[in-house]
């Protein structure tokens, strides 16, 4: 049976820049877990009151 793992990370900056840092986070976090041996099942994106962009990221081994 696979274990699921749900992680979030969130970017809190001006809306031009939120984007490009959340992205480069969330390419750094998902290398590692690939490298880990984990599988991703899923990755969305969202806002929080235009302030934050909160990636979801779903994985499992």
């Amino acid at each position: 049976m696979k274990k699921h793992e749900i992680h979030t990370i969130v970017e809190t900056a001006g809306f031009s820049s939120m984007k490009e840092k959340l992205t480069e986070k969330v390419e750094h976090f998902l290398n590692e877990k690939v490298n880990a041996g984990y599988e991703i099942v899923s990755v969305s994106f969202t806002y929080y009151e235009a302030r934050e962009l909160i990636a979801f990221i779903t994985i499992c081994r």
